[in-house]
């Protein structure tokens, strides 16, 4: 009787998912705003034309093409919200929740705030006769199935962001609303366009959901538009991530650049990357971060030796580097995610509570900057 039961309740389900969905509208996101991109892309959801980069290793070209960073923004008056999204490849592992990895985070406007609206996401994998698997009965991949992001809402017009998933490649996506509900393209909410590169702390590794990130928290705080460029374990420096980044029309570039390379790599790869950038925009303010606290320093001898001697060191990279390039700046503060150590996930990266403060110790240096080049 239980299993009956439970049977059911299952069909139902489903029966009601599918008849969801026969009232739901759909557009291509990309007839609606896609913010978070720097460079022109044949995908638009790949973050960089890797194949005109061939320097890339295979690892960096794969972190390129996930969405990290980007978002769709958009106007409805529908009571409803679902995406219905296709993926090259998606990842749920490392710490990571799927909201974040391969789901999607929504963001509405409500007096005068971007306030959390939902994430969501699907399953990636699931068992079938004690087997597992990644597809359903009708051969259909377990996340490229729609997704209802929220229900019950006013008919009021709502202006929304939807953030995109940080671990997973997306190729193709539509976004649902109600039939009858009007859905339209709205101008982007956020001022300029600064890119931000930097390693898994710019890519929002260990994050709740894909729009708490510490750019994505600075684009909320100030209505700049920030565009996050993470490569998570991959910030080391690169020329030719110099290149790209010169190549953009940012009209400030912001580096965490010193979380993921040794200090011989620094001291290799600092002017050529700054070389880099200089070619095509010799006048663009480029604006180093400090590393933050990593908590596994507390208690482990070593960690604590190697952190606080790479931080010294580029103490003294940066000294130099400010005196021999124009328009070349440091934030050097400290204890950016707080003393209280409460913010980590892993030892290594925030959560999103860690991400936010981080964002909020940032904003007022990062601001008085960016003023001097009229950037507010």
């Amino acid at each position: 009787m239980k299993k009956l039961t439970l049977l059911l309740l299952a069909l139902v389900m489903v029966c009601g998912g599918a008849m969801a969905q026969k009232n739901v509208k759909w557009v291509d996101a990309q007839s609606l705003t896609h913010l978070g991109k720097l460079c022109q892309t044949t995908n638009p959801y790949h973050r960089v034309e890797v194949a005109n980069y061939p320097e890339l290793n295979k690892r960096e070209a794969q972190l390129l093409r996930k969405s990290a960073g980007e978002s769709i923004v958009f106007e409805t008056n529908s009571t409803t919200v679902w995406v219905k999204a296709t993926f090259g490849f998606a990842r749920e592992s490392g710490g990571m929740t799927r909201n974040s990895s391969c789901g999607f985070n929504l963001y509405i406007e409500k007096d005068g705030q971007w306030t959390w609206a939902a994430s969501k996401s699907q399953s990636i994998y699931s068992f079938v006769n004690g087997e597992i698997t990644d597809k359903d009965k009708n051969g259909v991949r377990l996340i490229d199935r729609p997704v209802q992001m929220i229900a019950n809402m006013d008919n009021s017009n709502k202006k929304c962001i939807l953030y995109l998933p940080l671990y997973s490649e997306l190729m193709h996506l539509e976004i649902g609303v109600e039939q009858g509900a009007e859905i339209k393209a709205m101008d982007n909410p956020f001022r300029h366009k600064i890119a931000i590169f930097g390693s898994s702390f710019t890519h929002g590794s260990c994050a709740s959901a894909a729009g708490q990130t510490y750019p994505a928290f600075l684009s909320r705080q100030t209505g700049l538009y920030f565009c996050g460029l993470g490569m998570s374990g991959n910030s080391k420096l690169q020329p030719v991530i110099g290149r790209i980044l010169g190549g953009t029309d940012a009209d400030a570039i912001v580096v965490d650049a010193f979380s993921n390379p040794s200090i011989k790599t620094i001291d290799e790869r600092i002017d050529l990357f700054i070389g880099e950038i200089r070619a095509q925009r010799p006048e663009v303010p480029i604006i180093f971060l400090r590393t933050i606290y990593r908590e596994s320093r507390n208690f482990d001898t070593k960690s604590e030796q190697r952190e606080q001697e790479r931080i010294d060191h580029v103490a003294g990279v940066m000294k130099r580097v400010k005196s021999t390039y124009k328009h070349v700046y440091f934030i050097d503060v400290e204890d950016q995610t707080g003393t209280d150590h409460e913010t980590s996930a892993d030892g290594i990266h925030p959560t999103s509570w860690g991400y936010k403060r981080w964002a909020d110790a940032i904003q007022k240096p990062l601001q008085k900057i960016l003023k001097k080049y009229g950037i507010k």
